[in-house]
């Protein structure tokens, strides 16, 4: 099919130089030359669209010359849930200056742990443990757990972390630290 294409586009081609030699020696003023320039031109549009044709190859009943898009690839954007939001806060004050007896305020939106661990430790040379209290999870919302702060004789800047507990098994544990390092002050 390309071949017979292929052979009338030249064919039409040689003829159109021929008729295009012609109308220029006459001057254009042949009517006759002018007609046939433009026929062979149709002929030579017409041989070239089904040589395009031919030469294209396509799926199902249209034909396309361009080769076809691929397709869209899927993208997904799957947001991580919220888990373990943690906030502190000192019940009464706006500062998080403590003293013996204030209550501690932690919340725990979406939490992920059963067991959840408060530490406060000194921020001096040497770390001194000064509070340690874990907690239940009881919710999959919002928990709200309260630690008393106990007299300690300590006054300065103090470290306060919360930990997730793991079970490992066999009375083993670990512990994720979700949130901290929060620097308190001691009063």
């Amino acid at each position: 099919m390309k071949f017979k294409f292929t052979f009338i586009y030249i064919a039409a081609g040689a003829a159109f130089v021929a008729v295009s030699l012609w109308v220029l020696f006459s001057g254009g003023k042949s009517a006759r030359a002018i007609k046939a320039k433009y026929r062979l031109g149709g002929i030579m549009l017409t041989a070239w669209s089904m040589l395009s044709a031919a030469s294209c190859e396509g799926p199902g009943p249209f034909v396309t010359c361009y080769e076809p898009a691929l397709p869209p690839e899927v993208m997904c954007y799957d947001v991580a849930a919220p888990a373990d939001e943690i906030t502190v806060k000192v019940k009464g004050k706006d500062a998080l200056d403590v003293a013996a007896g204030d209550i501690i305020q932690i919340t725990v939106d979406h939490p992920n742990f059963k067991q959840y661990v408060c530490t406060i430790s000194s921020q001096s040379s040497e770390s001194v443990p000064l509070l340690r209290e874990s907690f239940e999870a009881y919710s999959d919302g919002a928990m709200n757990f309260e630690v008393t702060v106990q007299p300690s004789g300590y006054k300065g800047d103090a470290r306060l972390d919360v930990y997730g507990i793991i079970d490992e098994g066999e009375g083993k544990t670990s512990e994720v630290l979700l949130f901290g390092p929060l620097v308190i002050k001691y009063i």
